[in-house]
């Protein structure tokens, strides 16, 4: 993270929806908006990423060719406020992979 992003200014700053999708994959890297406040995600452990990684695949493989699983990108859950969270692993649609953002409604 940038330390701009981190700056306790930026922290209490609402953010919408267009300027959180002007930003950077960069700068929204360890990051999630709450109700449009930006909150910083802590680093995951290597024994977290490595379960995350082994789930995600597991679930991949039992999903089928209509499903696709998957870790570390955002999950647009509304847009006002803004709120996106950036789950483990996640199961979405196949024929969505290209979709920005991802929503809850292409995902199982």
């Amino acid at each position: 993270m940038d330390a701009e992003m981190a700056t306790p200014e930026r922290m209490h700053t609402p953010v919408s929806a267009e300027r959180y999708d002007s930003w950077s994959e960069e700068r929204c890297a360890g990051i999630e908006i709450v109700d449009a406040m930006v909150v910083v995600s802590p680093s995951a452990s290597k024994r977290r990423n490595r379960l995350a990684r082994i789930l995600a695949h597991a679930l991949d493989a039992a999903a089928g060719p209509g499903w696709n699983a998957d870790t570390d990108f955002d999950v647009r859950l509304q847009d006002v406020p803004l709120t996106n969270r950036r789950p483990d692993v996640i199961v979405y649609r196949a024929e969505t992979i290209d979709l920005t953002p991802t929503r809850p409604n292409t995902c199982f």
